[in-house]
């Protein structure tokens, strides 16, 4: 069942007519889907094609080789798809991680062999960073890049690597021994040779398959964004929009489930009044939803610092982490709200409350996130 776009919180303040257009046919295209699971991957893939019918994949691409937009654009589409019922995830690998370090580091042979199939949307990106000892400790990565005479030869295992089954290409973090440790980051198509990969069991439900990726492969020279070993600034321009995107979807995810609730505790009539009458459940709504709306006004403050140039890494992590744990809580609300028939799949209301619950911990977990709050923005000292 979907939820209509003035129940979900429609976005009206400080933007423009386009940028409104902009919003409605997002939530649109969320409604469209919002009766489906998020495990349903042919909805995903029908999705992103309507996603890219609308121009909504070029969303912060550079407009010189087909991107539209900025980062406020992409964080508007991603909550009102998620506020309609049915997030896009491949937003936040494809367009937000991929996008935004080829964007800003690719060479001119790579933006304009990567980057118009990206805004088309005919080109989707998986992102290969995490490794099975490394954790959230990503200089402890064990995947390694050296130089041959063709390239490179890079060998290691990645995991939990989304989408790998959807998509056309690759990229790929690695460390270079042979400068100094630093990082290294390859672009390249899939299949490729050397790429094997095995799918991993998850009991959550997630809009793409996640996969165990090992890596015994040559890479031709031109697969290295940037130079060699000076990866470290150009994975940071892809994971900070990654954060933003990310808590897109919790505030929007959030603003569903408060709409599912609303809408049941208006309707629901126990002891002859709505249990919408009774402050045991306004009060816990009420207070989700300035949490919801809170968050939303980081998430759009550390768009706007990107679009800008300026550093956004501390409101990025910030709207992470006030996103996530906005839309946990409305989803939780939402849930004890509908009572045991929010555990059934005609509601779907358990479903959310899930992925919100896995989005509190990835794509980055969020005591990194307060690591990174307190230091950087606090002045507190490190502790690694």
């Amino acid at each position: 069942m979907s939820v209509n776009e003035s129940a979900a919180g429609t976005i009206r303040f400080g933007l423009t007519i386009e940028q409104r257009e902009i919003a409605d046919l997002a939530f649109s295209l969320g409604a469209k889907y919002g009766d489906r699971r998020f495990d349903d991957h042919e909805a995903s893939l029908a999705q992103w094609d309507d996603l890219a019918e609308s121009g909504f994949t070029a969303l912060s691409l550079p407009e010189e080789h087909g991107g539209l937009g900025g980062m406020l654009e992409l964080v508007l589409v991603a909550e009102r798809l998620a506020a309609g019922g049915f997030p896009a995830a491949k937003l936040v690998i494809a367009t937000s991680i991929a996008g935004s370090i080829i964007g800003r580091n690719g060479s001119p042979e790579q933006l304009e062999r990567w980057l118009p199939g990206m805004a088309a949307g005919t080109t989707r990106f998986c992102f290969a960073l995490t490794e099975p000892a490394a954790g959230s400790n990503s200089r402890n990565l064990r995947t390694f890049a050296e130089r041959t005479p063709a390239g490179w030869r890079v060998r290691g295992e990645k995991t939990y690597i989304s989408a790998l089954e959807s998509s056309d290409a690759m990229l790929l973090v690695t460390r270079m021994p042979e400068h100094d440790g630093g990082f290294g980051l390859f672009a390249f198509p899939l299949p490729w040779p050397g790429i094997e990969a095995n799918r991993i069991q998850v009991e959550a439900p997630a809009f793409e398959d996640q996969w165990n990726v090992f890596v015994d492969a040559e890479l031709p020279e031109e697969a290295l964004i940037g130079e060699p070993g000076k990866g470290g600034k150009a994975l940071f321009d892809g994971l900070n929009p990654e954060r933003l995107v990310v808590a897109a979807q919790g505030v929007g995810i959030g603003r569903w489930s408060l709409a599912r609730a609303v809408a049941h505790a208006n309707e629901r009539v126990v002891f002859d009044v709505p249990i919408g009458a009774h402050q045991a459940i306004q009060h816990p709504l009420a207070e989700a939803s300035i949490a919801v709306e809170a968050a939303w006004l980081l998430v759009e403050r550390a768009a706007r610092l990107y679009d800008s140039g300026e550093q956004a890494g501390l409101e990025s992590n910030m709207a992470k982490v006030a996103a996530c744990d906005a839309g946990l809580f409305a989803a939780d609300r939402a849930l004890q709200t509908f009572g045991g028939s929010g555990f059934t799949d005609e509601t779907m209301v358990l479903q959310r409350f899930t992925y919100m619950r896995l989005l509190r911990t990835i794509p980055v977990a969020r005591e990194l996130s307060l690591n990174h709050i307190a230091t950087s923005g606090l002045g507190l000292p490190r502790s690694y």
